[in-house]
């Protein structure tokens, strides 16, 4: 998500990019901070690019402490230079890290940075397991079932548009709002990256009932980006047939993790139990999404 490819799908204008790269003093690129400027009052802030799940301080192995400790006070400055408000900084997930990487968390908190927004998503680590079945309980085994003798059949499919049309309706009706991204934003997102986008559909008689929509962000994690079922067959537990081949498809391909995503609402304020129950369900656990924060 930190990708130039990725952050180019919103429309322009809709941001004021204020992306930052870093260098040593051997002019060598360290780090990348994808960020935009946003509006607070009549001030501004430098944060996390806005149209992205994740952001934070992009690095490489070589990032070490004394970079990271050097980096900070240097964002600060230049942020003070900008005359903006605050920083705000929305790191990336620990289980997307390919190396630890705490030492970025480390100079933030040394620098006066605090946490701000604190969200909770649910993930499932796949190296921990050889079958979906390991950690699922024993209603999810039986509502996965159920599903199977029902007749419901889980696949891959490129239909779109019906899956749109399920998602917007279940979400006007059980949360009365509408997706964070457009139709057409969607099928650019599936244009840029036509191998890591993959719709796993559930079907009852031919008809999609409901569907995940995820994104291989990395080598390591299965983001589900959006997940929706058909209000009149949730009784035939389509979701949960899903999510179990979900989990079987990441162990055959090799990945780390499936990142649920948050079940907290209004900047982590919010606690959606049910959501939590049916997710950790599956063996599915708690990941932090941290915001650190400082003003200027």
């Amino acid at each position: 998500m930190q990708e130039r490819k990725f952050i180019n799908y919103h429309p322009p204008g809709k941001f004021q990019d204020c992306s930052l790269m870093a260098y040593d003093d051997q002019n060598r690129l360290i780090a990348v901070i994808p960020a935009a400027l946003k509006q607070e009052g009549e001030s501004s802030i430098f944060c996390s690019y806005p149209g992205a799940s994740h952001g934070g301080i992009i690095i490489n192995h070589k990032f070490d402490t004394s970079k990271a400790l050097a980096l900070a006070p240097l964002l600060i400055e230049h942020c003070r230079r900008l005359d903006l408000k605050a920083i705000e900084l929305k790191l990336v997930p620990r289980i997307y890290h390919l190396s630890p990487s705490d030492e970025i968390d480390f100079a933030l908190r040394y620098h006066g940075f605090s946490p701000s927004i604190s969200e909770l998503a649910t993930a499932l680590p796949l190296k921990e397991i050889d079958t979906a079945d390991r950690f699922m309980e024993k209603n999810a085994i039986r509502n996965r079932n159920k599903a199977i003798n029902q007749g419901v059949i889980v696949k891959e499919s490129d239909d779109y548009i019906q899956f749109w049309g399920i998602l917007q309706k279940n979400l006007k009706e059980r949360h009365h709002t509408f997706p964070t991204h457009t139709y057409s934003e969607i099928l650019d997102l599936i244009q840029r990256y036509p191998n890591q986008l993959k719709l796993f559909s559930a079907f009852y008689q031919e008809k999609m009932i409901a569907g995940v929509l995820v994104f291989a962000l990395n080598r390591r994690v299965i983001n589900c980006f959006y997940i929706c079922h058909h209000e009149k067959y949730q009784h035939l537990r389509p979701l949960n047939l899903i999510f179990s081949d979900l989990i079987t498809w990441g162990l055959q391909e090799g990945f780390h993790f499936v990142d649920w995503g948050i079940s907290t609402e209004n900047k982590g304020q919010v606690v959606n139990a049910g959501l939590f129950k049916f997710k950790e369900g599956f063996g599915g656990r708690g990941i932090l999404r941290e915001t650190y924060r400082l003003t200027l």
